[in-house]
């Protein structure tokens, strides 16, 4: 949330705003899936090479890709004390479906207005404690953390970031450990505990980007890593070794997406608005709408 309001406020216009965020998401995606159906899957299915190719193209199997969870129709780590192929990829549709959320609240020009993203974030706090015992409404939960990440960005000159603050609210999130109140707590606390510690002067870690941008494909590989780890070993490897293993192999794969594609395809979002208008035959906007927007802005 902090990063997508400040890639909003820093964007020209709306189409460049979703240019950059289809760049940000979608190929990086389209590889992590690529390499979880065409090289894990048919190396770990428990079905034979015909069986699991067939399966995948089944209405059944396409219906699981690419936001699958359980790998049951097409083999995959059914041994494993989790069935989910990538566990992960379930919150991509959430953060998404929030993008478009700041891109209607700056069109509509509220996102700088106080007390719109307050009011977003009271709504859907309400909505999540009312069904709070309804497991499908634990996504509207992170709308939540996204939602204040976006309000600490905008208000980022008027909040100060402060050891006794940060933690008060570290005490906030520990002392509820095992009960209902972690989640609530969490909402309180991590969103301000995670732009703290961004901040903090860590040399190493401070450094640690400039050789390149590795989080979302770490996000986007962890999980089918480590189901991978688990079936390969029968599910004997201790903890640390389990973390060890599939952090490395992760990594690499990370590596590799960030400067195979996610680097490359990043350059392709200093394209203009009318550069974006013409490769993707977009028609220009009204002349009263356009007035209305930058009148807005």
């Amino acid at each position: 949330g902090y990063l997508i309001a400040m890639s909003w406020i820093s964007t020209a216009s709306p189409l460049k705003f979703a240019w950059k965020r289809f760049l940000r998401v979608v190929p990086a995606l389209v590889l992590a899936i690529f390499i979880t159906l065409f090289v894990i899957g048919p190396l770990m299915t428990s079905l034979s090479s015909g069986e699991y190719f067939s399966a995948l193209f089944s209405p059944e199997g396409i219906a699981t890709a690419p936001f699958f969870e359980d790998g049951s129709a097409i083999g995959l780590f059914q041994e494993n004390p989790w069935t989910y192929v990538n566990g992960s990829l379930w919150t991509i549709p959430v953060e998404v479906a929030m993008y478009g959320v700041i891109a209607l609240l700056g069109i509509a020009g509220l996102l700088r207005r106080w007390g719109a993203i307050p009011a977003l974030i009271i709504v859907n706090a309400l909505a999540w404690i009312y069904w709070f015992d309804d497991p499908r409404m634990a996504k509207v939960r992170f709308t939540l953390y996204f939602l204040i990440g976006a309000y600490l960005y905008l208000n980022r000159e008027r909040i100060t970031y402060r050891p006794v603050i940060a933690g008060a609210l570290l005490l906030l999130l520990i002392l509820p450990v095992m009960t209902p109140l972690q989640t609530m707590a969490g909402v309180i606390a991590i969103p301000y505990l995670t732009i703290y510690a961004a901040h903090l002067p860590v040399p190493y870690l401070n450094t640690f980007g400039r050789s390149g941008d590795f989080s979302y494909g770490i996000y986007i590989y962890h999980y089918p890593v480590q189901q991978t780890l688990i079936q390969a070993t029968g599910n004997m490897l201790l903890l640390p070794a389990l973390f060890g293993l599939s952090f490395a192999a992760t990594f690499a794969l990370a590596f590799f997406s960030w400067h195979v594609v996610e680097k490359r395809a990043l350059a392709a979002k200093s394209f203009g608005t009318t550069d974006l208008r013409q490769r993707l035959r977009v028609p220009s906007l009204p002349e009263p709408l356009t007035a209305w927007w930058v009148a807005w802005k």
